[in-house]
């Protein structure tokens, strides 16, 4: 079982409650593979959450192949999760995951992720426009790719290092006491021993969302950030607000937007990962406040949508969707 199926299972797993249609229908011809299974139930046994079981059941595979075994209910397990995972939870089975990637051993053998006295070399991971990513680092760091984002990971004896080039990503990092984790973002450094969090890297502005843990952020100054806090820094000044209503996972990585009251400009910028074609927003319409909650895997039906509820016109030209006034 290599590491790249695990890898696909723990993402399967960590998304299984939240699918669409289609991607329930994608779930069902990769588990039809036996190598796949295998690593899916692996992966879900570690998670103990009968509700996996459910949404297993509720894929058409599970009706019309016999040959697949319901999961069985880890009667030890007291902890319901719900939506899946809390973050804090993650990074252990990035390890197992990892763990049971490698060549069976002895019981009497301790398993180790990666070793400490040693380099590993830089490792660029990116997600292309309109699809997210999943990768698991050797030190069990679990890293989740949001659309059209790019970075670079070196994990060192004494220090582990991101350097985050544009987009956003979700990070689930693994308890190292003796190897900080750190993330460049350009003039913004974040720094973490283990915790979950959200970074987002724009042009002119990172934002850091913390799910669990603490977080240190640095630009001009210096703060700590605590769930549910956010951190927005904009030309090293760093502003930091608390949002009781966050998510336990950024609502991105199911594949949607929830809007509140956030300006037409924002929406447009997350749509704008999932669309190959340019999003151009006339300037008088950027602070536009919308509502709604729309899909990021079909932006311009998204955009239709939007277009149809404000009075706004979308044009469609040449590799470009163009939002103005009617």
């Amino acid at each position: 079982m290599n590491e790249q199926t695990l890898e696909q299972a723990a993402d399967w797993v960590d998304r299984v409650n939240d699918l669409n249609e289609d991607e329930s229908a994608e779930l069902s011809l990769w588990l039809k593979q036996p190598e796949n299974k295998a690593a899916f139930d692996r992966v879900a046994k570690i998670f103990g959450d009968p509700s996996i079981d459910k949404a297993l059941h509720n894929l058409h595979i599970y009706h019309n192949d016999t040959s697949i075994t319901p999961l069985k209910k880890n009667a030890n397990k007291q902890k319901s999760f719900h939506k899946i995972a809390i973050a804090a939870s993650f990074s252990a089975i990035a390890f197992m995951a990892y763990w049971f990637s490698l060549p069976q051993q002895e019981a009497s053998i301790t398993p180790t992720i990666a070793s400490n006295d040693k380099f590993e070399p830089a490792k660029a991971i990116s997600a292309p426009i309109g699809k997210r990513v999943s990768k698991l680092l050797t030190d069990g760091t679990y890293l989740h790719l949001n659309a059209g984002s790019e970075l670079t990971a070196k994990l060192q004896p004494n220090v582990r290092k991101v350097v985050l080039n544009k987009g956003q990503v979700f990070f689930d990092v693994a308890k190292d006491k003796k190897r900080p984790f750190i993330i460049d973002s350009g003039e913004t450094n974040i720094t973490v021993l283990g915790t979950s969090f959200d970074v987002q890297h724009n042009e002119n502005k990172v934002v850091v969302t913390v799910y669990e843990g603490k977080v240190k952020v640095n630009a001009n100054d210096t703060v700590t950030l605590i769930p549910p806090q956010k951190a927005v820094v904009v030309d090293g000044r760093i502003t930091v607000t608390t949002d009781k209503s966050l998510e336990q996972l950024p609502l991105w990585r199911t594949g949607w937007i929830e809007a509140e009251k956030e300006t037409l400009d924002s929406i447009v910028e997350q749509l704008q990962r999932y669309s190959n074609d340019k999003i151009k927003l006339d300037s008088k319409l950027r602070n536009t406040i919308i509502s709604g909650r729309f899909n990021l895997e079909t932006p311009k039906q998204s955009l239709m949508l939007i277009a149809d509820a404000y009075n706004l016109k979308l044009e469609e030209r040449q590799n470009i969707l163009l939002i103005s006034r009617i």
